[in-house]
Parts: structure tokens; sequence; C-alpha cells
């Protein structure tokens, strides 16, 4: 790997927060990589916790279908507290396996990453830190919503161990006994002393590692494509400075014999073209990389909503702070699915389909330029193509994810709900509006 020296603070844009980056380390393994193209110390230790913590807590899972008696609520609820730690492998391994792209991509953040006139800095700051302030709160509600979701899970376990071993149906049948914080079988005696303590124990580090790391990487992951964003926008701010002049000949009467000039020039075409096949090229690696993390993102957020339905149309009953937890869960994994489709629709839109764009190709169209010289008329052609190029998120390699995405998971999972409550019933009431049995 080439260097590419170490990111400072004061290279990056305005208003990019990065201080939960630096506290738990990762803006540390970002630079140790640009400068040295080594993994430090620190992402090894953070590899080796998450699989010692969440891979034993997956395979007993899993391995818990054949031991225990398991009906289809049962089985979904087993199957969502295996999500996270999950989603925590899944997001850690990648950013392990492609750490090369990621670091050379974190070169958005630089607020000098392509070239800004002296009479534009001021007003490109003010774009930085427009957007980035958006980025920032959506990153700290994935951090809050997450850490909520540990806090409530280890303060009120309310999962019982003889529910999980002997109980089938709802959770509310089984009174009493002593309580677990996530769902899950092991192959020991679990309601036994030191088993059980030990068993919170490993369930607590799990949740707080996992809690930690899941809002934490995808925070990361989030940062990069709003900081193209940025780039692309305060890249189109420059374009939309181009000025038309029409020149008249005074000679002539007909308005419609006119030379159009542009104020264009070459080095100011050359400068644009630079910026821009750069940034497309950034685009590109960023949404190869980013395409199997989108499609884990979607595929998890997916999994949740038909989780719920399982739950809350077949459960007879549900505790109260179980549905508090679970509707924690599903604003987190909204909050996931809304970064990177609102992220990706707003990348589409300043790539390919603002006026800025337009302006580009409109100044180009009405200059002179097809009377230059061939290398000169290669790179406006570029430019001109270029401009209309959209960028976006894929998943799956080929399912574009943008604000549409949203639309359909969610007519997805209503139709299913639609589906299933149609062979239950006219009518199939959540779980909260039953009336209680006598």
């Amino acid at each position: 790997m080439r260097t590419q020296g170490a990111i400072r603070d004061s290279d990056v844009v305005d208003g990019l927060s990065i201080g939960y980056l630096k506290i738990f380390g990762v803006w540390g393994i970002i630079n140790d990589y640009r400068t040295t193209g080594k993994k430090n110390f620190i992402i090894k230790f953070k590899i080796f916790v998450t699989l010692l913590l969440a891979v034993p807590y997956i395979f007993c899972q899993n391995l818990s279908y054949f031991m225990i008696r398991v009906d289809i609520q049962k089985a979904t609820f087993l199957n969502l507290h295996t999500l996270p730690a999950l989603q925590m492998c899944c997001k850690i391994l990648i950013f392990w396996f492609r750490l090369d792209s990621q670091s050379r991509l974190y070169s958005l953040a630089k607020k000098d990453f392509i070239h800004v006139a002296e009479d534009k800095r001021e007003e490109a700051a003010k774009i930085f830190r427009k957007i980035t302030t958006k980025a920032n709160l959506l990153c700290y509600s994935a951090f809050l919503v997450d850490l909520s979701i540990t806090a409530f899970s280890i303060a009120d376990p309310g999962i019982s161990v003889d529910y999980l071993l002997h109980g089938t149906g709802s959770m509310t049948a089984v009174v009493g006994g002593r309580q677990k914080i996530m769902g899950g079988w092991y192959p020991l005696p679990m309601a036994s002393w030191p088993y059980y303590e030990a068993i919170f124990v490993y369930e607590s580090l799990l949740m707080i590692w996992s809690g930690v790391l899941l809002a934490l990487y995808v925070s990361l992951f989030y940062q990069v494509l709003i900081c193209l964003h940025a780039q692309f926008t305060v890249l189109n701010l420059q374009v939309s400075a181009i000025k038309i002049f029409p020149s008249i000949d005074g000679n002539r009467k007909n308005t419609y014999n006119r030379d159009i000039y542009s104020s264009l020039n070459k080095e100011q075409i050359y400068s644009f073209v630079r910026d821009h096949q750069r940034l497309l090229s950034y685009a590109n690696e960023l949404r190869s990389v980013y395409n199997p993390l989108v499609t884990i993102i979607l595929g998890m957020g997916v999994f949740v909503l038909i989780i719920g339905v399982f739950q809350f149309l077949f459960g007879k009953a549900t505790k109260p702070m179980f549905i508090f937890k679970f509707m924690l869960l599903l604003a987190y994994q909204g909050i996931e699915v809304s970064m990177f489709c609102f992220g990706s629709s707003s990348l589409e839109t300043a790539v390919s389909a603002g006026d800025e764009s337009s302006d580009l190709q409109f100044a180009i169209y009405s200059s002179d330029w097809y009377k230059e010289d061939i290398q000169f008329r290669r790179a406006v052609q570029m430019v001109m193509v270029g401009a209309r190029k959209g960028v976006t998120l894929t998943a799956v390699r080929i399912y574009p994810v943008n604000v549409e995405t949203i639309m359909a998971v969610s007519l997805n999972v209503f139709l299913d709900y639609a589906n299933l409550g149609g062979r239950e019933g006219l009518k199939a009431p959540l779980a909260w509006e039953r009336p209680p049995t006598a």
C-alpha cells in the first residue's frame, strides 16, 4: 500500500465530529494504517475480543434449536437476540478486510480534498458545517439508542431461564425463576450457581461491547458517505459561479444572431475535470466497499421487522418492558437504514440531479469549446458526460439504495403482516391491543 500521511485535526472538514473515533481508537487505527500501511494493535485487539465474545453466543443459539423445545414464537425470539452479535462481527470484519480502502476513503474528510477558490472558502465552510451537523446528529442518535438498549437490558433482564429451557409460546406463561439478559441456551446448568452468575457477566460484557461497537462502526462508515456528499456539493458551488456573458454585435439588429461566450478558461475546466473525476473514482470505490455493509444493514432491518410481526401477531401476550426494548431496537435499525438510504439519495442528487450540474453543462455547451485544441475538447466532454452520471449505493450489487428503499421495505413488511393476519382471522390485533384473559 502507498502511504498517504496522517489526517490532522486541522485538516478535517468544518463541523465533523471525530471525538468518539479518537476515544475508541478508530482514528488512530486509520492514521496508523495511512502512514505505515499496517494494522495496529488496537484493531487486532478489537477483532480478538469481538470474536471471543460473539462467536460462542452465536454458535450456542444456533445449536439451541436441536437441544430445547422451540416453536415459531420462541424461534423468532432466539433469532432476535442473535442479531446484535452477528451485526457486530460483520461490521468489524468488513472494516478489517477493507481497511486499505476505508483509510483511503477517509481522505474525503479533508477540507482541501478538492481545490476551493479563495473567495469560496467561507461559503464552502458553511456547506460543510450544515451537512456535517445533520450527520453528527444521526451518529449521536445511534449511540444514544444503542446504549439505551444496553442499559435497559442489563438493568431489567426479564427473560426467564425456565422459559428458555422448558417453555414454548408466550413468555408471560412462565412466572418466576431466574432472569437472563439475552435470550439463548448454553450447554450448562444455566439456573445453578456459579453458571448463572458467569452467564450474566458474559452477556453483560457482550451487550456493552456490541452496544458501543455497533454505533461506532456504523457512524464511521456513514461519515465517509456524508463527506463525499459534502465534497460534491462544494464542487457544485464553484461550478454554479460560472457566468455566461452574451456578446451582441451592435451592427446587427437581429437578436437571434448572437455570439455567446463563457468565462470558462482551460485551467478552470481542467481543475473541475480533475476534481470531478477524482470524486467519481472515490464514489465507485465507496460503492464497492459498502455493498456488503448496506446489504447486511437492509437485511437486518427487514429481519427485525418480520420478527416483530411474528412476535406481536402470534404471541398471546408480551411484557411491556420487552415491547419497549424491542421498539428501541427497531428505532436503532431505523436509524441505520435511514443513514444510508437518505445519504445515498443525497449523494445521487448532488452528483447528477442538482441545478449546479446543469450549470456546468450549460456553461460549457454555450462556450466555444469546440474551437479549442483536441485535449481541451476531450476534457470538457468528460465533464459534460460525467455531470450526468449518477452515483448511488447498492445492495446485493444491483439493487440501488435510496429513499424509495425505505418505502419498499415498509411495504414488504406490511404485506407480510396482512398475509399472516389473514390466515389467523379477519383481524389479527397486536399483542398490546388484546384484552387480558380471565
